[in-house]
């Protein structure tokens, strides 16, 4: 029965979860976050979704103290949202470190989400406190958040069923090696009912032994590596997949791109697990390897939908801003400061008498123009540039590392680049265009988006009220 399927819950304290049948019971999500408005928009946000044919369901805490108390009777929460600053600006770290310590719980998943992303600078707060995930409220949209969910329940059951394999590899290990001295036979078949059992598993399954053999592995890691149960070592990049963990650390997860018999790149997500022998020695790992080169192509796909405009193939409005805005934040280094003193400029782009076009020649032709001229713009373009549109037959062109020269240099080039082209209709008939600019100078220590925005604007404005066709400034 696949984990999917699922439901877990706990024998006795401290043991892995046991499996329960229930097909139609929601994800439990626990939410732990002091705003009530908070855990009514995620329950809006997960209304739609579901998962393996499961919907979710929010458990909602209202502070940490509530929390503890959630978890210490529930053990079939595979994650939680947890927010910072609630009863104490640590409150939801301390809960990290009571869930991971006090608990033992290494299966939830913790997703940190935050309105304060400075009360807890991410990459301290993963490593430091165990976190999976580190989101801001804000970037968190449904289908974000749907995305992380779906990571996190996938890794809770994977981890899980590992932890079960674990279990029953450890306790057959210590039977064999207790049995080998009185009935070597009765040993071989227990590893034989092993051997079955993880051969049937569709994901590819290991046990590397403390010697570096692969003393099991099932059909699917066979079929995915056929060079690597001959001895015959693989690795991706500096990280061997089957690798040697330190004895007595935890289980841990990482994802990697290796190529298959048949030369494709697949793209895993690797858990492992290091055994040790009863009298503490380190016995190898076993890992699990799910295969994710799927949903990651979907994930890259659903990003590529949410960036660009349809009609154009440009970045579409929201997305064009989002690049200023982290070239303003500082988050888009500049490639060369040396040369252009940190610079970049904005410009605006208007089709001049774009109306005349549709009006003349139809709406089908007024979309060919808008492709054509962001054809003709890209082709203009250097590497670094980007371009989108950002309404109509209006377009904003973002030109890091080029000073207010260089940038009045591109636009020009642009204009005449646009002056200069042919627009071909399906029914032969042929037209050209025009277009305005408006550029304006970058400065990320003291502009906004809206500034920059309004100063480009400007410019556009007064290129449009001075004849169109040419470059203004501001």
């Amino acid at each position: 029965m696949a984990p999917d399927d699922l439901m877990f819950q706990d024998d006795d304290a401290g043991t892995a979860p046991t499996r329960l049948s229930s097909a139609a019971i929601p994800w439990p999500v626990l939410v732990v976050d002091d705003d009530e408005q908070v855990h009514a928009m995620t329950r809006v946000l997960l209304n739609d979704f579901e998962f393996e044919g499961r919907r979710f369901a929010v458990v909602s805490a209202f502070s940490a103290a509530e929390a503890r108390v959630i978890l210490a009777e529930r053990t079939d929460l595979p994650v939680v949202l947890l927010d910072v600053v609630m009863e104490t600006q640590d409150a939801g770290l301390r809960l990290v470190h009571h869930i991971r310590r006090d608990l033992g719980n290494r299966h939830i998943r913790i997703i940190l989400r935050t309105g304060q992303p400075g009360q807890a600078p991410e990459r301290d707060a993963i490593v430091a406190y165990d976190i999976n995930d580190y989101k801001s409220k804000a970037e968190l949209t449904a289908q974000k958040l749907f995305t992380s969910l779906v990571s996190a329940v996938r890794g809770w059951c994977d981890l899980v069923t590992i932890e079960t394999l674990n279990q029953s590899l450890e306790r057959r290990v210590a039977e064999r090696t207790a049995e080998l001295e009185r009935q070597t036979a009765l040993a071989d078949e227990q590893r034989r009912f092993i051997e079955n059992l993880v051969e049937l598993m569709p994901s590819p399954v290991w046990y590397r032994d403390a010697a570096g053999r692969y003393a099991l592995c099932n059909r699917a890691f066979r079929e995915l590596f056929p060079n690597a149960a001959e001895g015959i070592e693989w690795s991706v990049g500096t990280q061997d997949v089957s690798e040697q963990a330190p004895a007595g650390t935890d289980s841990f997860s990482f994802e990697t791109s290796v190529s298959g018999a048949d030369g494709d790149s697949r793209e895993l997500l690797v858990v492992k697990r290091p055994l040790s022998s009863p009298d503490g020695a380190a016995a190898g790992v076993i890992g699990i390897a799910t295969d994710i080169t799927e949903r990651r192509r979907m994930e890259r796909e659903l990003q590529r939908l949410a960036t660009t405009d349809p009609l154009s193939g440009a970045h579409n409005r929201r997305h064009i801003l989002d690049l200023l805005e982290r070239l303003l934040t500082g988050q888009e280094a500049v490639a060369d400061s040396r040369q252009t003193g940190g610079a970049a400029c904005l410009v605006m782009l208007d089709i001049d008498h774009f109306k005349r076009i549709n009006d003349e020649m139809g709406h089908g032709a007024g979309d060919i123009a808008i492709r054509r001229v962001v054809e003709e713009i890209r082709s203009q373009m250097r590497a670094t540039d980007q371009i989108g549109r950002i309404g109509g037959e209006e377009f904003a062109i973002l030109l890091p590392d080029s000073s207010r020269a260089d940038g009045v240099a591109i636009a020009e080039r642009l204009r005449n680049g646009l002056a200069a082209l042919a627009i071909e209709l399906p029914d032969g008939r042929c037209f050209q265009l025009t277009g305005s600019f408006g550029l304006t100078e970058v400065r990320p220590l003291g502009d906004t988006v809206e500034s920059v925005l309004g100063r480009a604007d400007q410019a556009l404005y007064r290129a449009k009220a001075l004849g169109r066709n040419r470059v203004e400034v501001t």
